[in-house]
C-alpha cells in the first residue's frame, strides 16, 4: 500500500502535520497508538511562557530570537512559527472551536491547582485572564464543583489563588451542585469522573428540553453574584464551549471552564476536532496501531511495519515522525542509553547517566533529560548512524534541544514543527506539479 506521506504519532504535532498534507490533497495516512498526550492537555495551546531565568514571556515571537542555537524554534524563524499558528487557528475553526488569542501578547490560564500559566491560545470557555494583572476587574470568585467528581477539588484551587498577591483582596467561594438536583442518576454519585459526569449529563439533562435551564438555576444558586464563577470542565467533550457560551446567557455569570486532573475533556475536545478536520480532507487514520520497524535503504525510509499488520508493509514517499517524548513512549531508556523506540534514530544526549537528573526532582530547578530528544538538521530530517535520512521528518515532543514543560512551549513546538514538517513535503510536490499543491 503506497502513499505520498505517512505520518506516525497522532497527537498534536502529527495531526498538523497530517492536516496540511491532506489539505493539500496529498494521500496521507496518519497513523496513531492510541490516546495521545492531548488527553491529558489543557486545551489551551501555549507558543513561549518562561525565559531561562523563569521570567515570563510577554510576546513569545519576539523572545525567540533569545533561545539558544538548536532550538526548534530557532531553526523555524519566528515568521513561520507565527504562520504555523495561523494555520491551526484556521484548522480548529473549520472544526467549530474559535481559539481566543490577546494579539501577540501571552495571556494567563487558570490550573485546576490555582496555578497561572502563560499561553497564546485558549478555547473560549477557558476565560483567558490578563498575564500582567490575571485578577483584574474580579472581587468574588466562585467555585462550584459537581458534588461527587473527584477529578476536582475546589479547596486545593482556592489555596492555590490565595498564594497569589494578585487574588490577595479577591473574596473566593466554594459551592457544590448535588447530583440529584440536576436529575444524574449514577450507581455511585459519590466517585464520578469527568468524562463519566458529561456522558450522564447528556443523557439525564441535555436531553431533557428543560436541561440547561434547570443546569443554569443550580449554578445561579450556588454562585451568588460572584465576578467569575469556575466550574470544573464536565459539560462535553465536542460541544463544551457552545454550552458555557448558552449557560452564560441564561445566568448572566462569567462562566470559566477549567480544565480538571486527567482525563481533559478540553484537551479531548481538541484531539476530536483535528480527527475530524483531518477526516473531512480526506485522510486516512489507522488508529489503534503503532509502527515497530522501518526498511531503509541508505538516506531514505521506504517501508513501515506495523504491530497489527507486520507482513504487510506500508510504503510512502515521506515520512513523519511524531510519536512523543517519554510520557507517549517516543523515546525510551535504560541504565546505559536513551533511544528513540520506533527506528533508533540518533538522540541528544548529554553526559554520564548519573547526569541525567537532578538529585532532588521535585525541587523547581530544570532536569537535564527534559532537552533529550532525536537530533536533526535545519530542516528535522534526523540522523541514523550519523546519516541524515532525507525524507523523513521529526515533530513535536520526540526532538530534543528544548524543555516543553520549563519553557511553557509544548503546543507551540509541535504545531510548527509538524507544519514546517508538511509544508517540506508539500513543496516537492509542488516541485514535481507545478503549482498543484497550495502554499500556506
Amino acid at each position: 500500500m503506497k502513499y505520498n506521506s505517512i505520518i506516525i504519532g497522532g497527537g498534536l504535532a502529527g495531526l498538523t502535520s497530517a492536516i496540511r498534507c491532506a489539505e493539500a490533497g496529498l494521500k496521507t495516512a496518519l497513523i496513531s497508538a492510541g490516546d495521545s498526550a492531548l488527553t491529558f492537555a489543557s486545551g489551551s495551546i501555549d507558543v513561549l511562557g518562561f525565559r531561562q531565568n523563569n521570567a515570563l514571556v510577554d510576546y513569545p515571537f519576539e523572545a525567540i530570537s533569545q533561545l539558544p542555537d538548536g532550538h526548534p524554534y530557532r531553526k523555524l524563524g519566528a515568521d513561520q512559527v507565527r504562520q504555523s499558528l495561523n494555520f491551526f487557528t484556521g484548522q480548529m475553526a473549520q472544526a467549530g472551536i474559535e481559539m481566543s488569542c490577546h494579539g501577540q501578547q501571552n495571556h494567563s490560564r487558570l490550573t485546576a491547582l490555582g496555578a497561572m500559566r502563560p499561553a497564546w491560545l485558549s478555547q473560549p470557555g477557558a476565560k483567558p485572564l490578563s498575564l500582567a494583572e490575571p485578577a483584574a476587574g474580579l472581587r468574588r470568585v466562585a467555585i462550584i464543583n459537581i458534588a461527587g467528581c473527584r477529578d476536582f477539588q475546589p479547596a486545593l484551587l482556592a489555596a492555590g489563588l490565595k498564594k497569589h498577591t494578585d487574588f490577595a483582596g479577591v473574596e473566593l467561594t466554594i459551592g457544590d451542585i448535588r447530583a440529584d438536583t440536576i436529575s444524574l442518576t449514577a450507581r455511585n454519585v459519590y466517585e464520578l469522573r469527568s468524562l463519566e459526569i458529561a456522558r450522564l449529563l447528556k443523557r439525564d439533562l441535555f436531553s431533557r428540553p428543560e436541561g440547561l435551564t434547570t443546569l443554569a438555576s443550580a449554578i445561579n444558586k450556588a454562585a451568588g453574584n460572584a465576578d467569575l464563577v469556575v466550574l470544573p470542565s464536565v459539560l462535553a467533550v465536542e460541544n463544551g464551549n457552545q454550552l458555557i457560551h448558552q449557560l452564560e446567557a441564561h445566568t448572566g455569570l462569567r462562566l470559566c471552564e477549567l480544565a480538571t486532573l486527567p482525563p481533559s475533556l478540553p484537551g479531548m475536545r481538541m484531539a476530536s476536532a483535528l480527527r475530524q478536520r483531518y477526516r473531512q480532507l480526506g485522510g486516512l487514520l489507522l488508529e489503534g496501531d503503532e509502527v515497530v520497524s522501518g526498511n531503509f535503504d541508505n538516506d531514505r525510509l521506504l517501508s513501515i511495519t506495523t504491530r497489527l499488520n507486520p507482513s504487510m508493509p506500508l510504503t510512502a514517499d515521506h515520512f513523519v515522525l511524531a510519536t512523543g517524548s517519554f510520557f507517549s513512549r517516543g523515546l525510551d531508556s535504560n541504565p546505559s542509553s536513551l533511544t528513540d523506540k520506533t527506528f533508533n534514530l540518533d538522540v541528544v544526549t548529554a553526559g554520564q547517566r548519573q547526569h541525567w537528573s537532578n538529585q532532588h526532582f521535585l525541587n523547581g530547578s530544570q532536569h537535564p533529560f527534559c532537552y533529550f530528544g532525536i537530533e536533526t538538521n535545519d530542516h528535522f530530517n534526523p540522523y541514523q548512524e550519523g546519516q541524515v535520512i532525507g525524507n523523513l521528518y521529526c515533530a513535536g515532543a520526540v526532538l530534543g534541544g528544548f524543555n516543553p514543560v520549563a519553557e511553557a512551549s509544548a503546543g507551540g513546538v509541535a504545531i510548527s514543527t509538524g507544519w514546517l514538517a508538511a509544508k517540506q513535503i508539500t513543496a516537492q510536490y509542488s516541485d514535481v506539479r507545478g503549482n498543484h499543491v497550495e502554499s500556506h
